[in-house]
Order: structure tokens, then sequence, then C-alpha cells
């Protein structure tokens, strides 16, 4: 594997989840499926502490294990698992944009949990949503609002697990065996456990919590000894569905496409043709099952010149609709593993202009189309001179974007003047060495963003010191004045140079989300090459 994908996965999980749990996973990502006491050997730390490290990455999806000997289990590390964790932001996004604020915190409480029982997120999410209306200085709430809280959340989440977005976590099939085996029955994967909710004990919880939180002069004693309400799910528990929110990201990727290349309606026709497709085929399959054009219709009832566009989809696609039959209008079928490939090209050809220039990527689009070309045809066809042709093929060569297959005229041992060298590109070799440069860009970006911290700690401590010490007095009713003389505790040169590192460690982090969104479009070419390999 990557060099780089196990620094990125390693600074990903020191930073998420602290050294312990880092030094486990560096570990098994070198060594693999392992038992605990070689894990404990290599990563020189207690049987305690990495059994605890283990069941921290179990919780959050990124370790799975399986019998190694009788009754010992081995563990192995998910790190495509690890590498999602950067996609976190634009999962929590996609659902506050489809489904709103509220269903937004229940992913939320999901992805920082891990698992979670569907009583802990709808009780954890009401508590977020009551403090962030509390912080945005809205009147206090009523009875009447937590009586609807736990409801509303509820709700949500039905939504999502509808929506399959949130899925149910598997379950030990013999509870007595000392290596467990998880599974679980395809019709109890989305459904809601109405049956397991009591509504009266959530609405109890989450009062109680409420106002533990909010009563100042409760002192923790008095906290520890307040009865904890007990829900009836305790073993029923839930985790978000990765796979939902990747068809949702692969098809706003090839829909955008379109978007841009021929117009929106083109991009909402081809969405209508996805969603059709889904309800008779598999989502992840390379070629879906063929919609009719009396179909697509029906789902765009108000789209006119539907069949130019269909026409349109299918000439100017380059392979990702096809029409393949005249039944019901005209049969079209979508082909995501074509999409997808036109998709990589494209970004494989900016890549090579980014890093080499625009002759170079000219050079690159040429052999990659004709396939195999020699070099005096290179000069001629890209229309540059010959003395530029070879340094630029030499400098792609050198990157290994381009191959060199050795031809011999005869079989007979010749001169050198007897061999022809003819140019080629392996478009998979390519991507996956964009994909180490990937992975190599991310990690510098985050080490960069770690010196930022460091080297501003103090700065930042006192920045957050100052902003504790303003909000407890505003709570608890100071002045304006006492206020101010609290902010001025911070010169302005030093306001300023917070503002300036959080606006660095803000571009940083952009960058590796658009990074991150590089990395899927480069996976999902591998995916649908194996697939169709």
């Amino acid at each position: 594997m990557s060099y780089y994908l196990q620094k990125v996965c390693d600074k990903i999980l020191q930073e998420y989840f602290g050294d312990i749990v880092a030094k486990v996973g560096r570990v098994l990502f070198q060594r693999g499926r392992n038992p605990l006491r070689v894990i404990c050997a290599h990563a020189r730390v207690t049987p305690a502490k990495v059994s605890q490290a283990l069941a921290v990455l179990i919780q959050h999806n990124l370790v799975t294990w399986e019998e190694w000997r009788k009754g010992i289990p081995a563990y192995t590390l998910l790190h495509d698992r690890v590498l999602l964790i950067l996609r976190f932001p634009r999962y929590v996004y996609l659902v506050r944009e489809q489904f709103g604020e509220e269903a937004e915190m229940v992913v939320d409480v999901l992805l920082k949990e891990g698992q979670a029982t569907a009583s802990h997120v709808i009780v954890t999410s009401s508590l977020k949503l009551i403090e962030a209306a509390e912080n945005a200085a809205t009147p206090a709430l009523s009875s009447e609002s937590f009586d609807q809280r736990h409801i509303s959340q509820r709700n949500q989440l039905q939504r999502l697990i509808e929506a399959q977005f949130v899925q149910r976590c598997p379950t030990p099939q013999n509870a007595n065996q000392a290596v467990p085996v998880l599974s679980i029955k395809g019709d109890l994967l989305y459904s809601f456990p109405n049956d397991l909710l009591d509504l009266k004990a959530l609405q109890q919880d989450i009062q109680l919590r409420a106002t533990t939180t909010t009563t100042t002069t409760t002192t923790t004693a008095a906290t520890a000894t307040q009865p904890k309400i007990t829900h009836p799910d305790t073993n029923v528990f839930w985790r978000i569905n990765y796979d939902r929110f990747h068809i949702e990201f692969r098809d706003s990727e090839i829909c955008n496409s379109i978007s841009r290349r021929v117009d929106p309606l083109a991009g909402e026709c081809l969405s209508a043709m996805l969603k059709i497709s889904y309800l008779k085929s598999d989502p992840w399959a390379v070629s879906l099952n063929p919609v009719s054009l009396a179909e697509v219709r029906e789902q765009l009832k108000d789209l006119k010149h539907l069949d130019q566009y269909l026409r349109i989809l299918e000439e100017e696609t380059g392979g990702c609709v096809r029409r393949i039959g005249d039944a019901g209008g005209g049969q079209f079928r979508v082909e995501l593993g074509e999409a997808y490939r036109n998709l990589t090209h494209t970004l494989i050809h900016q890549i090579v202009e980014e890093r080499l220039g625009s002759k170079a990527a000219r050079i690159f689009r040429l052999i990659h189309k004709n396939g195999m070309m020699e070099q005096d045809q290179v000069a001629d066809l890209a229309m540059i001179s010959k003395k530029d042709a070879n340094l630029i093929t030499f400098r792609l060569t050198q990157d290994h974007l381009i191959l060199i297959h050795e031809v011999r005229k005869t079989l007979a041992p010749s001169p050198a003047n007897k061999i022809t060298y003819l140019f080629h590109i392996d478009m998979e070799a390519v991507v996956r060495m964009c994909l180490d440069w990937t992975y190599r860009t991310i990690y510098n970006l985050m080490v960069q963003r770690e010196m930022t911290q460091s080297d501003n700690a103090r700065l930042l401590d006192k920045r957050m010191r100052v902003d504790s010490i303003v909000e407890n007095l505003r709570q608890s009713g100071g002045t304006e004045e006492q206020v101010r003389e609290v902010e001025e505790m911070m010169t302005p040169a030093e306001v300023q140079q917070v503002e300036k590192v959080s606006s660095t460690q803000d571009r940083l982090f952009d960058a590796e989300i658009g990074l991150d969104e590089t990395i899927f479009v480069l996976q999902m070419f591998l995916y649908y090459q194996r697939q169709h390999g």
C-alpha cells in the first residue's frame, strides 16, 4: 500500500483519537491482521490500553475481527474507513441540504459516536438543538418545546433510516462464542424500532438533562445522585451507511458534469433517469437497467423538449447514456462506469496540465486518444517542434505518466535502428499514482495545519480564555464595561494574528475537503475498473 496513505491514516487517528489509538492503527496498517498479543508487542503498549484502543476503533467501525485461532480473535484495520473521516463535513452538509438542521444533528451524533442506540441519538441531538437555540438568544424553552423535541428528532431519525442513510448494526449470532460472529437479517437493516422507543422516557430524559445543564446552583454531588433513565432499546445500535452517501456524491458528480457540459436541465434529466434506474437495478452496477422515455416523461412532466434532451445526452456524454431500443418511446441505459471513466480522464488531463503545462497536456491527451504513437507522430500531430516534443515526452516518461513499448521489426538480433519505440498510457497506473500524490498533499496540509496550531498555541489559548470569561460574564449578567475590559486583554496585534491563524487553518481545511473530492472520483474509477474487469 501507499506510504503516504499510511501517513495520512496515522495522522487522522492521532488527531481524532489520540496517540495510543494511532499506535495501534499503525501496527494494524503495517502488519495486517493480527491478534492482541502481537499488536501489544509491536506497539509497545500494555494489553489493557491496546484493548481500549481497539474498543474505540471498533466503536467507530474502523476495525473488524475474525477468529485467528480457536477462541482468539485477530483484528484488521479498515484504512478506507479511516480516510472517510475527512469526508464527515460533506456527509453533514448533504443531510442538512436534503433533510434540514434537525436531521443534521442526528447524523452529527452518529458520526461522533460511531455506533449509538436510537434513544441516545434522539436525546443527544435534542439537547444539542436546545443548546443551539439558547446560544442564539432565542426565548426560553417552554415545556411544550420539550414535548415536541423528542418526537421531532424521532421522526428525523426515522426518515434517515427509511432513506437508508442510517442502518442497524449487526449483532452476535451466539453471545456465548469466545469470538462472536456479527450478522443481521436483511429486513431488519432499515427497520425502525418504534416498539423499542419509550416516548415518555425520552421526554423525561431530555428534560432532566437540559435542566441539569442549565442549573448553575446544583452541586456535583447532587448531580451524580440524580436517577438515570433507562431505555428499552439498549441492545439495538445504529450507524451511518456510507454507501448511501457515496451514491449521492457519485450521482451529483455525474449530473454536475452534464450540467456544465450541456445545461442544468440536461443534468436534471439525467438525475431523473438515475432515480428510475435505481428502482429496478443495483445502484452500484456498472450498467444500470434501461429506462423508457415514457418513464422519464412521467418523472419530468414540466420539462419541454424531452426527446431532444435525451438525444443530446446520448450524443454528448461520451457513452454515459446509450439508446438500446425503441420500446416505450425509446429505451435508454445509464453507463456509470463509462461516466466515471470520462470524468477521470478529464481530471487526469487537468492534473497533467497543472504540473507540466499545456503542451504536455496536449501530448498526453493525444497519446491517450490514439493508444500507441511513435516519437515522430507525436511531434507532427501535436504541432510542436520535434525538440520540444522529445523533451516533453521524456519528462512525461520520467514522471511515469506515459510508458514506452519496444517493438522489434525482426525476430533476429538487429541494430538499434531496427527497433521501434511506441508511447502509450496505462490509465489505471496513472490514477493510482495520482492517488498517491493526493495522499501526500493531504498529509502535508495536515502537518502544516498542526504546525500553525502549535506555533500559535499560547495565543490561541489566550483567545479561548478571554472568550470563556466574556461568555460567563454575559450569562451572569455582567455589564458591557466589564466585558470590554476583559476583551481589552487581547491587544489589536494579537487579535489580528488570531484572525490570520484562523483564516490560514480554514483555507488548509478547505483544501483537504477539495482533495477528498478528487480522491472520491479516482476511487470510483478504480472501483468500476475492477467491476468491469
